[in-house]
């Protein structure tokens, strides 16, 4: 399987996994099962970006394909030190965001609260933020025998991410990492039987653009699939999808140096920026990710539980019974960002990004004459920003 072929799966899920990062903010557990599930996905951080929480209901289909349904119109407060309430506004279907410049703070306690359009309650437990020690190095190392392999059964020559840090003593302390990653990508539209378009309806530089992507062409096949190149700088933001927390229970105090947070395939040269993000998490939320990763990490043979819904911290409050999937929890958070500069990259042929996400060369469109809708000549395209895309200078790239 290509290494960012799982990436592209979980973003298509609309934050699924670790939506543990900003407006993304959660593990959405992708499980097939006869069920009706309510989903919560939602970390209150310290870090100075929007703050959402993710509401949803997992179903399954008849054909046992699941699928994620928004719950939308839903009151949703936290309320801080059990006295303040907080509400939410819904920004996109599901999604709810807290005011601008609201940021968690170290110390405070905060609690969950939604009520659905059904009059379904659901609350969480109460969390405490608390401190999380900066993280002290990120670091880069080559590894040519990477954990991914080509279709030849090659492997893929990988970066190694590793951390250092500091463990405080005295404390238990619990930690959970997450990281995104910014890929430079020179391809930022593919049309299938259509050509891309950006057309500003009115006199020239009068209004705003109208028609920015792909306009269907009856002159191609149903298969005909064009790409085009981005008109300017544009990165593809890529999120892990593996669980990683850790308890200092046997190392508490001790300096953890080395410890391995990703191991990201080479599929070019060009530069890359890793940002990893270190939270602190309570105790509880600590055994929810573990028993999680294990649950989905153990389903490969027959003799292997099949997966089954994990009740994180939050209930029905007038329906005891009813298994609510996700945890709701508070967190501060120490950032490190590290370039990926790939210049000991010496072995290996490299396809490109856009061969690694879809599994073939980008073919251009050809030229069109010059009475056709379409203009005269093949066109480049717009890097249209987005959660898994960006064309802004990620912070730290020039470093």
């Amino acid at each position: 399987m290509l290494f960012f072929s799982r990436f592209s799966r979980w973003i298509s899920l609309s934050w699924v996994l670790l939506s543990l990062h900003g407006c993304i903010n959660a593990y959405d557990p992708d499980l097939a099962l006869n069920a009706n599930l309510v989903v919560v996905s939602g970390i209150i951080t310290d870090l100075d970006e929007a703050q959402t929480i993710r509401l949803s209901r997992s179903r399954s289909n008849a054909d046992s394909s699941n699928v994620s349904i928004p719950i939308q119109r839903a009151n949703v407060t936290v309320t801080a030190n059990g006295t303040t309430p907080i509400t939410l506004i819904e920004v996109l279907p599901g999604t709810y965001r807290l005011p601008a410049d609201f940021r968690g703070k170290v110390g405070n306690t905060y609690q969950l609260r939604f009520q659905t359009t059904q009059g379904a309650v659901y609350e969480s437990s109460v969390e405490t933020m608390v401190s999380v020690p900066p993280i002290l190095r990120v670091y880069d190392q080559f590894n040519p025998q990477g954990p991914r392999k080509t279709a030849d059964g090659l492997p893929v020559p990988a970066n190694d991410i590793y951390l250092d840090l500091q463990d405080p003593a005295n404390d238990r302390n619990f930690y959970l990492w997450r990281w995104r990653l910014y890929e430079l990508q020179t391809w930022c539209a593919t049309c299938q039987q259509g050509r891309y378009v950006v057309r500003d309806i009115g006199p020239v530089g009068a209004g705003p653009i109208d028609i920015i992507g792909c306009i269907r062409d009856t002159t191609l096949g149903t298969t005909n699939r064009f790409d085009y190149p981005c008109r300017g700088l544009c990165w593809d933001i890529f999120y892990n999808i593996d669980i990683d927390a850790f308890s200092d229970v046997y190392t508490n105090g001790q300096p953890q140096a080395g410890h391995k947070v990703a191991s990201i395939p080479i599929y070019q040269r060009d530069p890359a920026l890793i940002v990893v993000e270190q939270l602190s998490i309570s105790p509880n939320a600590y055994r929810y990710y573990r028993l999680f990763a294990e649950q989905v990490q153990n389903t490969g043979t027959l003799a292997d539980s099949p997966p089954a819904p994990i009740s994180g911290n939050i209930r029905n409050v007038n329906n005891s019974s009813e298994n609510v999937v996700g945890y709701f929890s508070a967190s501060s958070v120490a950032v490190g960002r590290h370039k990926i500069k790939r210049q000991d990259v010496n072995t290996g042929l490299f396809q490109g990004l856009f061969y690694a996400i879809n599994g073939r060369a980008p073919r251009l469109e050809t030229s069109q004459p010059g009475s056709s809708p379409f203009g005269s000549s093949a066109s480049s395209a717009l890097c249209i920003s987005s959660d898994s895309r960006t064309s802004q200078l990620p912070p730290g790239w020039n470093e």
